[in-house]
């Protein structure tokens, strides 16, 4: 399967801006919630995925849901561990891992993309 290898790595700073805007600037609860689930069920671990090159959207899709649950239970266990919950800031901890590893994405793609040329 061919696609842009841009797209991804885009969509999950897109997702993260998307989802750090309603979150830190005090949206409505309606309006909030269903972009932070969907942030939180699918960017952090799409953007480390995407890291592995699997080559197959399926799989990657899939291991991106479960990785992003994994990681989202490991930040929120690691916060109440140290004493020091906040939604906000478990919320910081995964935008940060999913903007870094899509830069990283990003970078790799770019480098992929000239060498293919």
């Amino acid at each position: 399967m061919r696609y842009l290898p841009i797209v991804w790595p885009a969509s999950a700073v897109v997702w993260s801006a998307t989802a750090a805007l309603v979150m830190f600037t005090g949206a409505t609860p309606s309006v909030r919630a269903p972009i932070i689930v969907a942030f939180l069920l699918v960017c952090p671990g799409l953007a480390l995925t995407r890291l592995l090159r699997l080559g197959d959207l399926a799989v990657e899709l899939t291991m991106a849901i479960a990785l992003s649950i994994a990681l989202d239970g490991l930040v929120a266990g690691s916060l109440l561990y140290a004493g020091e919950w906040s939604p906000r800031i478990g919320f910081t901890v995964l935008l940060a891992v999913a903007v870094v590893a899509a830069a990283i994405d990003a970078a790799r793609t770019r480098r992929v993309w000239v060498i293919d040329r």
